[in-house]
């Protein structure tokens, strides 16, 4: 039987204006009185999902949902305007805007490579952090992702060639798959997202999906040009950035959360990262990238409630 929380109907929605005529789309669920939790999506360019809200007691947290800059049902899609540090700064206005002082992050994927971000230069403003699936943004990680010797391309070497087109490098591969997607052609441009897509869901699934169109055309679209925007920018941070400011988050309580059989996310990175800062690690086996999992979802779930009592008894 899952353990997992039931929630009502959202306390209030609105669109809140964080600059360069973004309007971000926010939902707030849970207790108005409770501890403010912000949750951060993974994609990039997934957009919020009501999904997450079990991981959360209704009675003790105050849980924030939105979609990040272009995604979901935030406007516009302006890419001149979606930089990783746009994303951290619409954090803070968030949090301006609902009066909190301080606030528990919760991040998925890339939404966990944001939520790290923040913290390093917002330690002060951060109760603490349950983070699962982690994506650091390294180029190790792109390599792993997209390169022709990264692990999801040595188990699924069939389908890594139709993803690639021929590209030789990891470089060349975003730059194909950026011309595609943001050029004129719109037939190209619907084909390089469904393949990009495809790939994706492969090895978020650690499935053979192929042929199965799990999203709408537009959806597809929206999700490809996010990430090939983020990824052909290395994320728009410097490689390691996340490991070289890590002291700054010492002694800040901190879950993780994470398979050790991750085709999208590697676990040993995690590992080390969360050693390094005395973090509390969660390790799972059998489970892929995927947190649909019941076992993945309850370990999300007591992690919450686990951050919850340090944070009350801090």
């Amino acid at each position: 039987m899952s353990l997992l929380y039931q929630h009502g109907d959202a306390l209030r929605r609105f669109h809140l204006a964080v600059g360069e005529g973004h309007q971000l789309g926010i939902e707030e669920y849970g207790c108005s009185d409770g501890t403010p939790l912000i949750m951060l999506h993974g994609g990039p360019g997934q957009g919020h999902s009501r999904n997450v809200l079990g991981y959360f007691n209704p009675q003790k947290y105050r849980i924030i949902l939105f979609s990040q800059r272009g995604c979901g049902n935030s406007t516009p899609t302006d890419f001149g305007n979606i930089n990783t540090a746009n994303l951290l700064k619409d954090i803070h206005s968030i949090r301006a805007h609902l009066g909190l002082q301080k606030a528990v992050l919760a991040g998925e994927s890339f939404g966990a490579m944001l939520a790290l971000l923040y913290a390093e230069q917002h330690r002060e403003d951060v109760l603490g952090m349950v983070l699962w699936s982690s994506f650091l943004g390294n180029e190790a990680d792109l390599h792993w992702l997209y390169g022709s010797q990264g692990a999801p391309a040595q188990i699924y070497p069939e389908q890594y060639l139709a993803f690639a087109q021929g590209a030789q490098t990891v470089e060349s591969l975003l730059d194909h798959y950026h011309s595609a997607l943001f050029g004129e052609d719109e037939l190209l441009k619907r084909k390089a997202a469904q393949r990009w897509c495809e790939w994706d869901n492969l090895i978020t699934t650690d499935s053979d999906t192929q042929g199965i169109r799990l999203c709408k055309a537009d959806k597809q679209l929206s999700k490809a040009q996010h990430m090939v925007h983020f990824f052909s920018h290395q994320c728009f941070i410097k490689t390691q950035q996340i490991t070289a400011d890590a002291h700054q988050l010492n002694h800040l309580p901190i879950w993780f959360i994470h398979s050790r059989h991750d085709l999208m996310c590697r676990y040993a990175p995690v590992h080390q990262l969360a050693q390094s800062i005395k973090a509390q690690l969660l390790i799972l086996n059998g489970v892929g990238h995927c947190c649909a999992n019941p076992v993945y979802a309850e370990a999300i779930r007591r992690a919450a409630d686990l951050l919850l009592c340090k944070i009350q008894h801090h």
